[in-house]
């Protein structure tokens, strides 16, 4: 009985987050609606729904959250993208910025913050060079969703896999296997937005083109966070090093909140610093882990995979097909982060472990990448559309999006699928 009833919450805050423009119900909110109802109707005891929050992933988000926050509120964040774009001397070069460069540093600051700071950017850039703005748009959630994947900390379901999976030193095998194939990606990415929005980017006038001044806001808030930045990504690799030759095991997240702990210190800044935190997404995950685990544990999971054919660890050429065409059909309907979520108990069931790195890193790939194909599947998406409708721009509909996702989710697929494999 549990199942049909955990299946029945799980399909009604799917409903409230696809019609949350309509109820003016925000994603966080109905996961947790989600959440309260679990416990409620005893799917899930509070004990165990407590004991599902995955402090990791928590911790994680807040370390990298309170970075960002720091970099936005010095000028760090849009002095980066105004010099980026000073540097587009075409039409060409300013689509190459929005996919290649968001894209690139989405990788590194988590893709749904260069998702949010890429709006107010796509907004005066096209309005300066006479450009429709969904195109920039498509632009930038394609280059963000795409960059994300290269490192365990471009979006939360890598750092989902990061941890969850048990790999050995997770940085370090995201870059052997994914750097390459996403580097390509965002190029093919960006040839073929070129090639699907020719016409309208033979428009585009340069000539009057002037950006807004990119001066620093706070010089010594601006020293301390990309300071600490670059700190904690060198920390990511030292801690791989550390566990590589057995010294000590320490995890990304603490890395990050080492970091973050840093910067509060050092700061003068550090009360608007943690308000500006986006603690709205650190609510959604702590809800979704319950939702999830839930759903998991009340066997409707199972009970769905059973028609479902699953991944095989000893077939690796089938294992990643089925895991990539899992991951891009039902990351649809879940949306990217909530399946990783679900899925890799799918792939613990069936016998995946630590060792079976490709499979891991064929997951994060499909899933992160499965956001391209429809508006749904990825919490980026649905920011740059919220973000475009708060300064009533006409973002991109579900219709154009679909049109052109298709294309580039299957080149993007095909490539980390053959890369992966023969490696």
């Amino acid at each position: 009985m549990n199942e049909y009833v955990s299946l029945a919450i799980f399909a009604f805050v799917y409903v409230l987050i696809v019609g949350r423009i309509r109820f003016r119900i925000p994603i966080w909110t109905s996961m947790l609606i989600g959440a309260a109802l679990m416990i409620g109707f005893q799917v899930i005891s509070p004990e165990s729904a407590f004991k599902s929050v995955q402090i990791d992933v928590i911790m994680f988000l807040f370390g990298m959250f309170s970075i960002v926050s720091a970099l936005d509120r010095a000028g760090v964040l849009k002095f980066v993208a105004v010099k980026m774009l000073s540097r587009a001397k075409t039409p060409n070069r300013i689509l190459l910025i929005f996919v290649v460069g968001m894209g690139a540093l989405s990788a590194f600051l988590v893709n749904d913050t260069i998702a949010l700071m890429g709006v107010p950017l796509v907004a005066y850039v096209s309005r300066q060079i006479g450009l429709r703005p969904a195109v920039l748009l498509i632009a930038l959630a394609f280059g963000v969703t795409v960059g994300s994947v290269m490192t365990p900390i471009g979006n939360p379901q890598n750092l989902l896999i990061a941890l969850q999976s048990g790999i050995n030193l997770p940085f370090t095998n995201f870059i052997k296997f994914l750097a390459v194939p996403t580097i390509i990606n965002l190029f093919l990415t960006y040839y073929i937005l070129g090639a699907y929005f020719k016409k309208e980017m033979m428009q585009v006038n340069l000539q009057n083109v002037t950006l807004e001044n990119a001066a620093i806001t706070n010089i010594r808030l601006a020293k301390i966070s990309v300071g600490v930045l670059i700190a904690t990504i060198v920390g990511f690799f030292i801690s791989e090093v550390l566990k590589f030759f057995k010294i000590a095991d320490i995890s990304l997240s603490l890395v990050a909140l080492l970091g973050a702990s840093v910067l509060y210190i050092a700061s003068r800044d550090r009360k608007e610093i943690i308000q500006n935190v986006d603690y709205s997404v650190l609510v959604f995950f702590a809800a979704m882990f319950i939702v999830t685990a839930a759903v998991w544990s009340s066997g409707a999971i199972p009970m769905i995979m059973k028609d479902i054919p699953v991944p095989n660890p000893s077939n690796l050429l089938q294992s990643n097909a089925i895991i990539s065409i899992t991951s891009i059909s039902l990351g649809q309907v879940l949306s990217n982060v909530p399946f990783v979520s679900l899925y890799h108990y799918v792939m613990i069931q069936n016998g995946f472990t630590n060792a079976d790195v490709s499979s891991w890193m064929m997951l994060a790939a499909a899933s992160t990448i499965g956001g391209n194909l429809t508006i749904l599947a990825a919490a980026s998406n649905i920011i740059i559309i919220r973000a475009s409708e708060s300064r009533n721009i006409k973002a991109f509909t579900f219709l154009e999006f679909l049109k052109i996702g298709v294309i580039v989710t299957s080149v993007n697929l095909a490539v980390y699928y053959l890369f992966i494999l023969i490696i």
